[in-house]
């Protein structure tokens, strides 16, 4: 009875190791494309604009300094995006394990960073630039739907089932 039992163990097992091996592919729900896709264009490529046009006027050798981005809290969103745009690779190719979580985690501290900065600038005395003035409290506006909207969505479809299932560990 125990040969019987340990020999089909052993099928079932050269069975199961036959039909399903860990290098085949994972396919991503679409969801989870879609999640990587606005965690990676909102909190990655977008907090990295400032950097990117005095890197592009550098190269085109215009008159732009660094007083555009020369802030702590711009500082502070541009390291967020770039830490943002590697978890995001991370969880694009699903591996480690952890990248989904590493991924919420990004985009709960970029929110939190950009949710102070836009109260900040919310609260603060208007500025006025010769005779247009300031449009910060237009832009603000229109920022608050995103904060509230993308993490929400990255959130709610990172810990569905599906999304759950594309990090798990093969073995």
């Amino acid at each position: 009875m125990k040969l019987a039992l340990a020999l089909s163990g052993r099928l079932v097992r050269i069975f199961v190791s036959a039909t399903h091996t860990p290098d085949q592919p994972r396919y991503r729900p679409l969801g989870v494309t879609i999640a990587i896709l606005a965690t990676a264009l909102g909190y990655g490529v977008l907090p990295l604009l400032p950097l990117m046009l005095v890197v592009w006027t550098a190269i085109t050798r215009r008159q732009i300094g660094t007083e555009l981005i020369n802030t702590p809290l711009n500082w502070i969103m541009m390291g967020l995006g770039a830490i943002t745009l590697i978890a995001c690779i991370f969880a694009w190719i699903g591996r480690p394990q952890g990248a989904r979580l590493a991924l919420l985690g990004c985009v709960w501290l970029t929110t939190a960073v950009w949710a102070f900065r836009v109260l900040q600038s919310a609260f603060s005395a208007p500025e006025l630039f010769g005779v247009g003035g300031s449009l910060t409290s237009a832009g603000v506006v229109c920022q608050v739907p995103l904060l509230i909207l993308i993490p929400v969505y990255v959130t709610w479809y990172l810990n569905r089932a599906p999304a759950r299932q594309f990090y798990r560990r093969r073995t």
